[in-house]
């Protein structure tokens, strides 16, 4: 079971003022933990960025309660979970993907181990639903600090959960993380499943395909992002772009010498284009264009409706994992995190927010074998 790490005693360590600006800016708690709070107390404000909504809430005197589950959301990131897929082929149609790796689970995984300061809060465990998909879930506990604040150990969840759909010849294997460790993690036990599989002859290939930034040329990538605007159904369907990112490609020559353009040329190398500046969003309109730049961050708007719960979900797509500070994305993997939900029914938003993972997974794979057949 998944635990805070330590007590802590929210009635006599209230922060207020800087002390508490000071944990709101941390790594520990994220836009959405801050715009979430500032909503119960009445205050409604369309920027989720820290600099617009820390001072905001850093101006309010918390509750006891308010304080409590903010600080409690920083012992367990539950929140901010971004969701990745591979895939592996299956040798036949006959390969008993799910029993070898139930009844070996524990050998499979063995080897790998856990980086200094890190410990599991939940050890692996692997279970099959009614629907025959196959989950590893597990949590890390991190030995953390918060500057000026409080020295704590912090939960990380994640999960790995493989399943076959229909009569496909492929597992789908999704990896949802919390952290960098969580993603080493997950990457890790994918690993040693592909070398497992290979070696019982259940798979073609030891290393699963995923869907990585190197796979797209630079007008493919571009599409491959627009695809993902093209869902239109009455449960789910696209409203509208949000945010997007894009990074100037040295290397594809100069621009053309056109004036809505050309104003880059030596001055601009990263472009964060947000809701209010969509005005740029001619630079995902215009394939001439495409050669120039990487997209590798684009935030959509869909509007859903699931029974009776109805709303609209803001999901940030990216290119994510890389390690060096300049603009080399090679090698890096696609990924999704739904960043904004309506309020909905306790009952219902954890059914909601499956639906929609599940309609962004579907719509990411029909983007890709579009662009990529």
């Amino acid at each position: 079971m998944e635990t805070a790490a330590k007590q802590f005693d929210y009635e006599r360590a209230m922060l207020w003022g800087d002390r508490l600006r000071i944990l709101l800016n941390s790594d520990h708690i994220s836009r959405g933990e801050i715009v979430e709070t500032l909503k119960e107390k009445g205050i409604f404000i369309g920027s989720t960025d820290k600099s617009d909504t820390v001072p905001l809430l850093s101006a309010c005197l918390l509750t006891p309660n308010e304080f409590k589950r903010l600080v409690e959301k920083s012992f367990i990131r539950e929140s901010g979970k971004k969701y990745s897929s591979d895939k592996f082929k299956l040798t036949s149609m006959k390969a008993d993907w799910k029993t070898e790796l139930l009844n070996n689970f524990d050998s499979v995984i063995e080897g790998i181990k856990l980086e200094d300061g890190r410990q599991f809060a939940s050890e692996p465990a692997i279970s099959a639903d009614s629907n025959g998909d196959v989950s590893i879930t597990y949590a890390l506990r991190i030995l953390d600090f918060s500057a000026d604040f409080i020295e704590q150990e912090i939960v990380y969840p994640g999960e790995v959960l493989l399943k076959q759909s229909g009569g496909s010849m492929e597992i789908e294997v999704n990896k949802i993380r919390t952290s960098k460790d969580t993603n080493k993690f997950n990457d890790a036990v994918t690993g040693a499943i592909g070398k497992f599989y290979k070696s019982k002859g259940v798979t073609t290939h030891e290393k699963p395909e995923s869907i990585l930034f190197d796979d797209f040329t630079n007008s493919e990538r571009i599409r491959f992002f627009l695809q993902l605007t093209s869902v239109k159904t009455p449960e789910f369907s696209f409203k509208e772009i949000g945010n997007f990112e894009i990074i100037r490609d040295q290397e594809a020559g100069a621009l053309p010498k056109e004036q809505r353009i050309e104003w880059m040329e030596g001055h601009v190398n990263k472009i964060q284009i947000k809701g209010k500046d969509l005005g740029k969003i001619f630079l995902l309109e215009e394939p001439a264009y495409y050669q120039y730049y990487y997209l590798v961050k684009m935030t959509a708007i869909y509007a859903f409706k699931f029974g009776a719960s109805a709303g609209e979900c803001a999901v940030e797509f990216a290119f994510s994992g890389k390690t060096s500070r300049d603009d080399d994305y090679s090698k890096t993997a696609f990924d999704f995190s739904v960043e904004r939900l309506p309020r909905l029914e306790e009952g219902s938003k954890s059914q909601v927010r499956k639906a929609i993972i599940q309609k962004i997974q579907d719509t990411r794979d029909a983007a890709f074998k579009h662009v990529k057949p």
